[in-house]
């Protein structure tokens, strides 16, 4: 999943604080980094996501993909 993806999974974030999470040094490390920027496992920020109590937005909860 993309940058888009995660701020949609987080609740509608803003791509800036996206890119605020994504730089921490607790987040899940990308995938693979493409031109049109990173990708992460859904699972892994997810897993974040759980770990750092932080409410999925629905539809993002399951661990498929």
């Amino acid at each position: 999943m993309g940058a888009a993806e995660i701020g949609l999974m987080l609740g509608g974030l803003s791509r800036q604080r996206v890119s605020q999470l994504t730089s921490s040094d607790d987040f899940p490390e990308p995938v693979v980094r493409l031109k049109m920027g990173a990708i992460w496992r859904a699972n892994d920020v997810r897993k974040w996501a759980r770990d750092h109590n932080r409410t999925l937005a629905e539809g993002w909860d399951t661990d498929a993909g």
